[in-house]
């Protein structure tokens, strides 16, 4: 895994734990990340959990016969933690992360989905990290440089965000 990614992902939680950001709780969706529950108001707070070592996409590596950025497997198979709110450059995003096992397994299926659009669609390809306040635009990682990319879902990406994904989580408030 990724040293960069992770310490940028550390980093990124304290910032956010530090500022008291508090989660949706539902009792149904359990995490290991949940600390303490405000029933009455439906929030819990939260830690990020380190994943274990053997956790990897090769899954998806296998189906697609591709080989997933070492940078986008680091992102999505270091932590548990909940998918937060952001800002990038004056812009609302929300990084998305897995908050348990299902919904780690519902998200390497998304993956799969939006790599084979970009295969039908004849693209380059693309792994999505986080979604926008605009519903028609993603924040993605191209595939082979590793860059960050504001993409149109369905189209090629149209601007590089940063060089990495650890420059870009470096970026965030």
């Amino acid at each position: 895994m990724s040293v960069q990614i992770d310490d940028a992902l550390k980093q990124f939680f304290t910032l956010k734990q530090d500022n008291q950001q508090w989660v949706e709780y539902d009792c149904e969706w359990t995490s290991p990340c949940v600390n303490k529950v405000d029933e009455a108001q439906g929030l819990c707070s939260w830690q990020p959990i380190q994943r274990e070592q053997s956790v990897n996409l090769d899954n998806i590596n296998q189906a697609l016969s591709l080989e997933l950025h070492p940078d986008v497997v680091a992102f999505y198979c270091s932590f548990f933690a909940p998918t937060l709110d952001a800002e990038f450059a004056g812009n609302q995003l929300n990084l998305i992360q897995a908050w348990n096992a299902q919904d780690f397994t519902i998200l390497q299926e998304n993956i799969i989905g939006h790599l084979l659009m970009k295969q039908k669609l004849k693209q380059a390809p693309t792994v999505f990290i986080a979604a926008t306040d605009d519903d028609q635009y993603i924040i993605s990682v191209d595939n082979q440089t590793g860059a960050v990319m504001l993409e149109m879902v369905g189209r090629n990406p149209q601007r590089q965000l940063a060089d990495s994904l650890a420059s870009f989580i470096l970026q965030l408030s």
